[in-house]
């Protein structure tokens, strides 16, 4: 019984660090507040999200997880040292739907002993860019815990916003915006007098406060017209001469503003959105041709800065070209493996990044324990300390190497274009701030109508202003 709890220990915190390799992470906001919390977010990426949260989080949190997951041989065993409880969907099983009255017994439980659980109220994971409409689970087990301890437990509700670019690849981006903290006493008077009716006003308001953690999108289209317009007018407005591209959760808040800017134009001048969102496209489009694939123009100004810089990323590429190379050919097999897995049995779209992951829990200690095999059998013990340390530095200098060669392959090529288009660089900066005025005129805009309307209301309106005002920075774990 030992050996097997220390094996699942060790599933659920490979899990975790793999997820840290896997993704580039980050999050916006603060970690997690102490005491009892309960944790409402938005599912696109199925059991890679509590992941990611758990990253994140700056705590330990227990994510409620859909029942079935438990039977399976690796993830029900991570899921169990997780302290993850069980939820029973009618589309699982219809018979076992009554046991969720138990998960939630232990879920007020454990807020009531200060332990913070992960609900993803919408009950299913998907890829739809807007949120599913919230189950009622999350505000009932809020309102039983406050109520279980006499409406002075204190408990946060803190909404988490999961935004991911490439989610179903190696090296995506993975980025998660904290929200300010909900609490469930105000509702007491509505609760003891309507239940029905105060459970459904409180699953209103989480998912307001998940909309405000998220960039709102009207469709799957818009996230790389938003991805661009925001890429150019942060490389326009903020250019510093620096090379180094903001993590995705540095990048949220002004997401998310763009995104609601992209909404109001659309909605009421929608030839000048498309007129403006075709003139991004095509600046975009032309930034491919040249071979900047993720990133925006380069930021050296002179052709002695370039080189200059280019000459030091060489020298950090070929210096690290032997461990990268001894770390390819380690790893390259089990990297394979999960590709090779999704080919096989493909899953749907949500559970790709799933699959990777539980798949290289297997491969990648399998391939480690079998090269410390070969290692002793060619040189004996004398080799096997050497071996075991120096695979996994490999493989971290794989890594890094990899991104490190990507950004001078990229920025070299476009020089090298560049080269014979005389003020081609000129004139792309001249397009781009071009766009960053429209945007800027177009934010004006909005901005105004919103101090309209705020003159016929009482109420206050959302802070606004040039697109540059939300940039707040980002604290990344």
């Amino acid at each position: 019984m030992i050996g097997v709890s220390i094996g699942t220990r060790f599933l659920a915190r490979g899990a975790v660090w793999a997820t840290r390799v896997f993704y580039d992470l980050g999050r916006q906001g603060p970690p997690l507040p102490a005491g009892p919390v309960l944790v409402v977010a938005n599912h696109p990426n199925s059991i890679v999200d509590a992941l990611v949260i758990l990253c994140v989080a700056g705590r330990r949190v227990r994510p409620l997880a859909r029942a079935p997951l438990f039977t399976r041989a690796i993830i029900g065993q991570v899921l169990r040292d997780l302290g993850a409880l069980p939820v029973y969907r009618p589309q699982d099983d219809p018979a076992l739907v009554g046991r969720n009255e138990t998960t939630f017994d232990a879920a007020v439980t454990a807020l009531r002993q200060g332990d913070a659980v992960l609900v993803f109220p919408e009950g299913v994971s998907h890829s739809q860019p807007e949120l599913a409409p919230l189950k009622t689970g999350a505000a009932r087990i809020a309102l039983r815990a406050e109520e279980a301890h006499g409406w002075t437990l204190g408990l946060a509700i803190v909404p988490v916003g999961l935004t991911y670019r490439r989610k179903t690849f190696f090296r995506g981006e993975a980025a998660a915006f904290v929200g300010e903290p909900m609490t469930a006493a105000p509702y007491r008077a509505a609760y003891e007098s309507e239940p029905a009716a105060c459970v459904r006003d409180l699953t209103a308001a989480m998912a307001v406060a998940l909309e405000g953690v998220l960039p709102r999108l009207a469709s799957a289209e818009d996230e790389a017209l938003l991805d661009a317009a925001e890429a150019l007018y942060r490389a326009e407005r903020e250019s510093d001469g620096g090379s180094e591209i903001p993590k995705l959760a540095a990048r949220l808040p002004r997401l998310q503003l763009f995104a609601a800017g992209m909404q109001w134009l659309r909605a009421h001048d929608a030839p000048r959105f498309e007129r403006l969102a075709a003139a991004v496209r095509s600046y975009r489009y032309r930034l491919a041709r040249l071979g900047l694939g993720a990133s925006e123009l380069p930021l050296r100004g002179t052709a002695r800065e370039t080189l200059r810089a280019l000459g030091a990323d060489a020298l950090l590429t070929v210096f690290g070209l032997p461990l990268a190379a001894l770390g390819v050919a380690a790893w390259y097999v089990p990297y394979l493996a999960p590709r090779l897995v999704l080919k096989w049995r493909p899953p749907v779209y949500e559970a790709r990044a799933t699959v990777k992951l539980t798949t290289s829990l297997i491969v990648f200690p399998l391939a480690y324990v079998a090269w410390l095999v070969l290692a002793w059998r060619w040189a004996g013990w004398a080799a096997l300390l050497p071996t075991a340390l120096l695979l996994p530095v490999a493989g971290l200098v794989t890594l890094h190497w990899r991104e490190h060669w990507a950004d001078l392959r990229e920025e070299l090529e476009f020089w090298l274009r560049a080269l014979g288009r005389r003020g081609l660089t000129s004139q792309l900066r001249t397009r781009r701030r071009a766009l960053a005025n429209a945007i800027d005129r177009v934010a004006d805009d909005w901005e105004e109508e919103r101090q309209r309307r705020a003159s016929f209301s009482t109420r206050e309106g959302p802070a606004g202003g040039r697109a540059g005002g939300a940039s707040s920075g980002p604290v990344h774990t």
